[in-house]
């Protein structure tokens, strides 16, 4: 323990961290280093197993026993023998030096933290059993897992969720037999549409981004020897959007008596009338009476209005009529003087003796001369 606290986290360690195991919610276990007991141990029951999301080691310099914002971590680099069983127990790393080192603060730590889920048997799919999963997220395990499955083995199945999501797999842990360091075999196969992979051999908790919506997963074993397989757990992401069910919709009660409800109306009606004349609103030290508009006044408000904007607009038909009927009379006096000025014009052509009618070519033996 660091002397900068010294004195306060005596105080701490001597009252409430005696307590070396520390729980919270049920997934997630601390121990501390100050402690007698250097062991913490993880029971899910004989219907569930063991799946560790995280485990780190780290130092408080406020003296708590399990992680806060701003510890100083270390993740723990081995994967956790836990996994895949029903019970187990965990011994603290560097209990005898009081901690383990932290490079990234050059303390040893004080507490020891491990947050892990209990996952029930029944909701594990095995590979070989189901062929077609389209729920959001799900666990597939070989057969008979956490046992070890049977050789001659030949088992796939698909995942498919909407187009709008990928897929991502977490290989919680996995042993299957190899051939040498290049040659599995048995295999792993992953087929997202767009790309492939093969595994084999040991791996754990790690984490693989597919590149669509649909997934092929495939386990085939040609080997005689038997391993423990698989674990793998699959999640659509993003998370599809939560919509809420709609408020039910009730009816009001039917009246049991017409009569009697037609008289109950008639009365709260009467009272909201006389409620509103009778209301009045106190402005500035004055009681003000509201008034009470009925359907005539309203629309006689309306009509007044609206009354400036029909009288402009009659008077401005009105005018532009008087100017029309102006212009009509005016064209129909000018189209009369015309027509008096042609038919004069015209008779003073005929009379004209330089004019010759196409008549006077018919008659050669009579000569007029028009004055």
């Amino acid at each position: 323990m660091d002397t900068s606290w010294g004195g306060r986290a005596a105080t701490l360690t001597a009252t409430v961290l005696l307590l070396t195991i520390y729980t919270a919610a049920g997934d997630v276990l601390t121990a501390c280093y100050d402690g007698s007991n250097k062991t913490l141990t993880m029971d899910c029951g004989s219907e569930a197993l063991v799946r560790v999301l995280k485990a780190f080691y780290g130092y408080s310099a406020h003296g708590t026993c399990h992680y806060t914002e701003g510890d100083c971590t270390r993740l723990q680099q081995q994967s956790l023998e836990c996994v895949g069983r029903s019970t187990c127990t965990v011994p603290l790393e560097g209990a005898q030096q009081g901690g383990v080192m932290l490079p990234a603060c050059q303390k040893r730590s004080n507490y020891f933290q491990v947050e892990y889920q209990c996952v029930p048997v029944r909701e594990m799919y095995d590979i070989c059993q189901h062929n077609n999963l389209t729920a959001q997220t799900g666990h597939i395990v070989t057969p008979s897992y956490p046992r070890p499955y049977y050789s001659r083995l030949h088992c796939n199945l698909s995942i498919v969720v909407p187009p709008s999501q990928k897929l991502r797999v977490n290989i919680i842990t996995m042993e299957l037999a190899s051939r040498g360091k290049t040659d599995c075999a048995d295999f792993l196969y992953f087929n997202d549409k767009f790309h492939s992979l093969t595994l084999c051999g040991r791996r754990s908790n790690v984490w693989y981004d597919m590149h669509s919506n649909t997934l092929l997963v495939e386990l085939l074993s040609t080997s005689s020897t038997r391993s423990p397989g698989f674990w793998l757990y699959y999640e659509a992401f993003p998370p599809l959007p939560v919509t809420e069910p709609p408020l039910p919709v009730t009816d009001p009660p039917p009246p049991q008596n017409i009569k009697d409800s037609t008289e109950t109306s008639l009365a709260r009606s009467s009272l909201l009338l006389t409620s509103l004349s009778t209301k009045q609103v106190q402005v500035q030290g004055d009681i003000t009476p509201i008034p009470i508009l009925r359907e005539e006044d309203k629309q006689s408000s309306t009509r007044k209005a609206s009354l400036p904007f029909a009288a402009i607009a009659g008077g401005v038909i009105g005018s532009l009529s008087l100017i029309l009927i102006i212009l009509l009379t005016l064209l129909f006096i000018k189209w009369l003087k015309e027509r008096h000025y042609f038919r004069d014009e015209k008779f003073l052509e005929i009379r004209n003796p330089a004019f010759r009618s196409s008549g006077d070519f018919n008659e050669p033996h009579t000569t007029t001369y028009y004055c």
